[in-house]
């Protein structure tokens, strides 16, 4: 049989951290306003037994994250409840070892909410922790927006820039090359063509019915801007910096063809054909 246990290893002002074997024993008495490291995998399943109870934060497994993700998505729907959140490495902790968590767990995953109380992957999760102590409605306000923008290239011979999406581009953006988070659609490529772009670059959003997912490259094409898509499969979509660092081409357009662009190469390696080719 299963005991439940639930120990209080930090209590100030600002709130508590409780430890659980699994964050499903949280209640009433251990879970309101507390900062929560429970035993369980980051999944939409396990904390949404505890999301109810209006915690300050939540920590649990990474359970090796898995298939589609599915260790760490609980992520994700804590961060639509504006409730900071992450998960620790499992080969970091024990799962199903609340104590184990709080003694050697090493942050591998955090959401939104919890990057703006200051935690990061890398973090044990007693620094994690204890900054998520410091969430309130005011540090909620002055939360950084989500428009994640990297120059992962800048020189004499022009930048590098990576968005999540096409709405981050600006008309500052001219003569660059943009890597840009959305898919290579007609809504993308035609919003992307008016800043006049050096090179971009976008997910295939899969391909899709009948290449609607690239379509847009044709439209850059007629205007004279070299294009790509990164294969979904190889990079996230709405992840530039990811489909910069780990992206494979999947389809160019005539003018990306020219330049010697070709699928199955590189994502950064397209990019320099791109900056390289004005």
């Amino acid at each position: 049989m299963v005991q439940e246990r639930h120990v209080i290893v930090h209590d100030d002002d600002r709130g508590r951290i409780v430890y659980m074997d699994s964050i499903t024993h949280a209640n009433e008495k251990y879970g309101p306003d507390d900062v929560l490291i429970g035993g369980s995998w980051m999944g939409v399943v396990t904390v949404s037994f505890a999301a109810p109870l209006k915690p300050k934060a939540i920590i649990c497994n990474d359970a090796g994250v898995g298939l589609n993700g599915g260790g760490i998505n609980g992520l994700y729907y804590l961060d639509g409840l504006y409730i900071p959140a992450a998960a620790a490495a499992a080969n970091s902790c024990e799962i199903a070892n609340g104590q184990s968590h709080w003694e050697t767990g090493v942050i591998s995953h955090v959401n939104h909410w919890a990057r703006a109380c200051g935690c990061e992957p890398g973090m044990s999760v007693q620094e994690a922790a204890r900054a998520m102590l410091n969430w309130s409605d005011a540090v909620r306000e002055a939360a950084p927006g989500r428009d994640s923008r990297h120059t992962v290239y800048d020189a004499d011979d022009g930048q590098i820039v990576t968005v999540d999406s096409i709405k981050f581009v600006v008309p500052e953006d001219r003569d660059k090359v943009v890597i840009i988070g959305s898919h290579g659609g007609v809504t993308t490529c035609g919003y992307a063509a008016p800043v006049s772009p050096r090179g971009v670059i976008t997910n295939d959003g899969g391909g899709g019915r009948d290449g609607a997912g690239t379509r847009g490259l044709k439209l850059l094409n007629d205007t004279g801007i070299p294009a790509a898509g990164v294969a979904v499969h190889s990079a996230s979509i709405g992840d530039g910096y990811g489909m910069y660092q780990y992206g494979i081409i999947s389809t160019v357009n005539e003018a990306a063809a020219a330049l010697g662009a070709r699928p199955g190469m590189r994502t950064r390696d397209v990019a320099d054909l791109f900056l390289r080719g004005a």
